[in-house]
């Protein structure tokens, strides 16, 4: 068995995946793949434009590839993307398998309510790209909360980042 890990961010748009990404990455020096910078290294997505369900599939394959070779080369490996059901889990789930690595979900739980507004706020103060409200519906309506036999790892923003970070990233899971 690797010791890499694979550590999956779950939760429905502007949960805080992005913000919780990037300090794991500061802290621990992880491999980031971010679905959304794939768009936009596509060209696509830009300026609130509709993704074609074509234009989808190749950001998805461009993310695996990415995944499996990060895996292959023994990094452990944060990948975003709301990874809002358990279809699109199970994929990194099965690519995480086929390499040896065991892999993590880390839920951002928060509600559809506050989700909205901090989409809402965001519109005002345009602190990063926007999501298109039937986007946003979508990932909403179909969101499936992860269950516990995926191995999860729960995150309320009203925790203390620093005390969630010591109780779950340890050399259980690290």
């Amino acid at each position: 068995m690797s010791t890499s890990r694979l550590y999956m961010l779950c939760g429905l748009p502007f949960a805080g995946k992005t913000t919780l990404a990037k300090e794991l990455v500061k802290r621990f020096g992880f491999m980031y793949i971010d679905v959304d910078q794939i768009n936009t290294n596509f060209g696509v997505g830009l300026s609130g434009a509709s993704i074609s369900p074509e234009e989808w599939k190749r950001t998805y394959t461009e993310a695996y590839k990415q995944l499996e070779d990060a895996l292959d080369s023994r990094h452990t490996v944060i990948i975003e993307g709301a990874n809002y059901t358990n279809e699109l889990r199970d994929r990194l789930r099965t690519i995480a398998d086929v390499q040896g690595v065991v892999s993590w979900v880390i839920y951002v739980d928060i509600s559809v309510l506050e989700a909205r507004q901090r989409l809402l706020y965001n519109r005002v103060i345009e602190q990063r790209y926007d999501v298109r409200d039937d986007n946003f519906a979508y990932a909403a309506t179909h969101f499936e909360p992860p269950t516990e036999y995926e191995r999860v790892i729960h995150y309320f923003q009203s925790e203390p980042l620093d005390e969630w970070i010591l109780q779950n990233f340890n050399e259980t899971n690290l």
